[in-house]
C-alpha cells in the first residue's frame, strides 16, 4: 500500500502511518539514506530495532545490482511518480546475513519539512515465486513429454522438427525459435527449420551466424554450452548482439546439438525482452536440444538403413542374375569363337563375328561392374605398395585427360602397403578419375592422395573395425553435386549424364569393391565447389608377402595330350568348354554334377586336371568339389570358373575359394587354354 496523496507531512505523522501499515515500509531521502523504517521492514531484512535508519538503501540490494539500482533511484527522485504494488516489477533484496530473496515494491513520493522523501512498500514474494516456478515447471514438463513423443515416434521427420520448435516457443512464451545447421564443410550455418521468423529476419539471422568459427569460439570459452545476450557483450560477439537487437530480439539462447564429438547444429531461442532466459528456461532448452539431437540421429540412422537395404536388394538381385547371364554370354562367346576358327577363310564373316564378340565383352564388363557393386566379384587381394601404383596412375592420367586438367599426386613413401586386389583397385581409381574429368568440362585440377589412418574404436565415420587403413582420396574442382544427387551417387544405374554417355555403374562399382575389400568409401560434394571421394582400404599385415606379377612357369614339357575333367551343370556351357579343349588336343571327360565328377575321378586315375564351374545347382558346389577332389588326389591340378562367386551364400567351413585359381566367365578360348597349360606345367 502507499501513503495518502498529501502535499506535505511531518515525520511524526509518517511514523504513525508506518506503524499501522501491514507491509514493510521504508523511507529514503534524496541521498539514498534510509530515514525511516517500520518493524516489518526490520524483520524482513533481518536487522535489529532502529538498525536500518541511517543505512544506505543499496545495502539492502545484492552487490552486483547496486550500481543499476542507484542509477534507477536517482532517476526516480528526479522525476517522482506513484508506482503501485503488484504491476509485475520484481527486484532482489538482501538480508543482513547476505541471503538474497525476491521482493516486490510500490513507490510514492511525499514532501516533508526535510525535503522530498521516497517511500517504498515492500513484500517478500519468495513463496509466491516458488509457487509460480512450480507451476511453470509442471507446464513445461507437459510440453516436454509431448515433444519427446514427437521426437521419438513421428514418422515425418521434417514435420516433427517444425512442430517441436512451435511447442518450444509456446512453452517459453517466445516469439521465435530456429535450428541452425552447418554446411557440408562445417564452416557456415544456415537455418534448417524455424518458427516465428519472417523471411527477411531469417536472412538477417543467417548473415549474423555466417561465421561458424566465431560461434564455436564463444562456446569454447564457456563452462556451459549456452550463449545468452549477456555473454555476447564482449569482443566480436557484441556485433552479433547488436545485429540481433536491430532484428527485434534483445535476448538469445544458443544451445549446441551434439552427437558424441560431432556438432550437428544449434537450437536458437529468441526473446523480445532482455533477461528472458532464467535457469529454468535454459534447462528446458537443453532438454529440447537433447531430444532434437535424438530425432536428427534417428533420421540419419533410418536413412542409412534404408540406403543399405536398397543397395543390398540390388546386390542380391544382381548376384542371382549374374550366374545365368554369364553362362549365356559364355555360350554366345564360345560358339562365336568356334565359328571364327571354322570360318578363318571368310574375311567378310570375320568382321561380323568380331563385332558380336565385342558386344559380348561389353556385356561381360557390365556384369562384372554389377558384381563388384554387389560385393560378389571374386577378388585376388594382396599387399600393394601405394606409391608406385599412384605415380603410374598419375602419369597415365596426365597423358589421357588432356592439358586442361592438372593432375597432382601426393603419396609419401612411408604410406604403408594396402591389402586389396590391385586390378580392381586400379579400375576403381580410373573410374573416379573419369568421373572427375566429366565434372570438369572446362578443365580444372585433379588431386589424388594417400595417407595412413588408424582407427582406435568402431565409432568412426566409416563404421569400420579398429585397425590400420590406407585412405586414397580423389578430388576435383568440378561442378559438384547437389545433396539429392549425392544421396543416390552409389546406387547402380543412377547417372546425371546424357543417355548413352554413362551406365551409372562407376561409383557403385567403387562402393562394392571397397566394401568387399573390408573397407569403405565416402563422398563429399557441393554444387559449384567440386567433389572429393575417399576410398578406405585395410593396410596389409607385415607378414603378407608381395606377389610377383611376373609368374615364371616351369620349363618342363607341356602335357598337350592330358586328360581334363570338365564339370558344368549347363549343357551348352559344358559343350563349349569341351570343344575348346578338344580342339587343342586334350582328352575331355564331362560331368554335369559334383557327385558324377567324383565318381569319374575315382574311376579315371589318368585325369590330370579338374575344370569346374563354381555354381553347380543343387548339392555340392564347385569349391566343395575341388576340396574333396584334392583330398582324394592331392597332386591334382584344379581350375575353377565362375561369373558369380556367391561366396556370401556358401558355408565357409568347406574351405576358401582362394586356394584355387579362378577363371572368370565369359572366357576366351586363349584364356582357358593358357590357364590350363600353366597349371599342368606347375603340377
Amino acid at each position: 500500500m502507499s501513503p495518502p496523496d498529501i502535499p506535505a507531512a511531518s515525520f511524526a505523522m509518517l511514523g504513525m502511518w508506518f506503524d499501522i501499515a501491514p507491509d514493510a515500509m521504508i523511507a529514503v531521502d534524496r541521498e539514498g539514506s534510509i530515514v525511516l523504517a517500520n518493524a516489518q521492514a526490520e524483520r524482513m531484512f533481518g536487522y535489529g530495532q532502529g538498525a536500518l535508519q541511517g543505512l544506505a538503501l543499496e545495502a539492502l540490494v545484492p552487490e552486483p545490482l547496486r550500481h543499476a539500482h542507484r542509477t534507477h533511484r536517482n532517476g526516480y527522485m528526479a522525476h517522482p511518480r506513484v508506482r503501485p504494488m503488484g504491476i509485475g516489477y520484481e527486484l532482489m533484496g538482501m538480508k543482513h546475513d547476505g541471503q538474497a530473496f525476491p521482493l516486490e515494491i510500490g513507490l510514492s513520493s511525499i514532501a516533508t519539512e526535510k525535503g522530498a522523501i521516497a517511500i517504498a512498500s515492500v513484500r517478500d514474494i519468495s513463496e509466491t515465486r516458488r509457487v509460480r516456478q512450480a507451476l511453470e515447471r509442471a507446464q513445461r514438463d507437459g510440453y516436454l513429454a509431448l515433444i519427446s513423443r514427437l521426437a521419438l515416434e513421428s514418422p515425418d521427420y521434417e514435420l516433427a522438427i517444425r512442430r517441436i520448435l512451435e511447442l518450444t516457443a509456446t512453452a517459453l512464451e517466445l516469439p521465435a525459435a530456429a535450428i541452425l545447421a552447418t554446411d557440408w564443410r562445417q564452416r557456415t550455418f544456415r537455418i534448417r527449420a524455424s518458427t516465428g521468423l519472417s523471411e527477411p529476419t531469417a536472412r538477417t539471422l543467417t548473415s549474423i551466424f555466417a561465421n561458424a568459427d566465431s560461434i564455436r569460439g564463444t562456446l569454447d570459452t564457456r563452462e556451459h554450452a549456452v550463449i545468452t545476450s549477456e555473454i555476447l557483450r564482449d569482443g566480436p560477439s557484441e556485433a552479433i548482439r547488436a545485429d540481433l537487437s536491430r532484428a527485434g530480439f534483445h535476448d538469445i539462447a544458443l544451445v549446441p546439438l551434439f552427437v558424441r564429438q560431432e556438432t550437428l547444429g544449434f537450437l536458437l531461442a529468441l526473446a523480445a525482452a532482455p533477461g528472458s532466459f532464467d535457469e529454468g528456461k535454459i534447462n528446458f532448452l537443453q532438454s529440447i536440444a537433447g531430444l532434437l539431437t535424438s530425432a536428427v540421429q534417428r533420421s540419419r540412422t533410418e536413412e542409412q538403413l534404408a540406403h543399405a537395404q536398397r543397395l543390398d536388394a540390388v546386390g542380391q538381385l544382381t548376384g542371382g542374375v549374374a550366374h545365368d547371364f554369364n553362362n549365356l554370354l559364355t555360350v554366345v562367346s564360345g560358339n562365336l569363337q568356334l565359328l571364327e576358327a571354322e570360318l578363318s577363310d571368310r574375311p567378310d564373316l570375320q568382321e561380323i563375328i568380331d563385332s558380336a564378340l565385342r558386344a559380348v565383352d561389353r556385356g561381360s564388363g557390365l556384369t562384372r561392374r554389377l558384381l563388384t557393386f554387389a560385393r560378389r566379384q571374386p577378388l585376388r587381394p594382396r599387399a600393394v605398395v601405394p606409391q608406385p601404383l599412384m605415380q603410374e596412375l598419375g602419369s597415365m592420367l596426365r597423358r589421357t585427360l588432356g592439358e586442361t586438367i592438372l593432375v597432382q599426386v601426393d603419396c609419401a613413401a612411408e604410406v604403408p602397403d594396402l591389402y586389396a586386389d590391385p586390378n580392381e583397385l586400379d579400375t576403381a581409381l580410373v573410374n573416379l578419375a573419369l568421373n572427375a574429368r566429366d565434372a570438369m568440362p572446362r578443365g580444372g585440377r585433379l588431386d589424388i592422395g594417400a595417407r595412413e589412418i588408424t582407427l582406435d574404436n568402431p565409432d568412426n565415420p566409416w563404421k569400420l573395425p579398429p585397425g590400420r587403413y590406407v585412405a586414397i582420396a580423389v578430388g576435383d574442382t568440378g561442378t559438384g553435386m547437389p545433396p539429392d544427387v549425392q544421396a543416390h551417387a552409389f546406387e547402380p544405374f543412377f547417372t546425371t549424364k546424357e543417355s548413352g554417355k554413362g551406365s551409372g555403374l562407376g561409383l557403385s562399382m567403387v562402393y562394392g569393391f571397397a566394401a568387399q575389400s573390408g573397407g569403405s568409401v565416402s563422398i563429399d560434394s557441393r554444387l559449384g565447389y567440386g567433389t572429393r571421394v575417399e576410398l578406405i582400404l585395410p593396410a596389409a599385415a607385415s607378414t603378407i608377402p608381395k606377389v610377383d606379377e611376373a609368374r615364371a612357369g616351369h620349363a618342363g614339357e607341356t602335357k598337350t595330350h592330358a586328360t581334363i575333367l570338365v564339370v558344368e551343370d549347363e549343357t551348352e556351357v559344358r559343350t563349349v568348354a569341351s570343344r575348346f579343349l578338344s580342339a587343342v588336343g586334350y582328352r575331355v571327360i564331362a560331368a554335369a554334377s559334383a557327385r558324377e565328377a567324383l565318381d569319374l575321378l575315382i574311376a579315371s586315375p589318368d585325369v590330370d586336371l579338374l575344370f569346374s564351374d563354381v555354381v553347380l545347382g543343387s548339392g555340392m558346389d564347385g569349391v566343395e568339389l575341388a576340396h574333396e577332389a584334392r583330398r582324394i588326389r592331392p597332386e591334382l591340378a584344379i581350375l575353377l570358373a565362375s561369373g558369380y562367386q556367391g561366396a556370401g551364400d556358401r558355408p565357409r567351413n568347406e574351405g576358401p575359394i582362394e586356394a584355387f585359381e579362378l577363371l572368370r566367365k565369359p572366357y576366351r578360348r586363349e584364356q582357358l587354354t593358357s590357364a590350363i597349360r600353366r597349371l599342368l606345367d606347375n603340377a
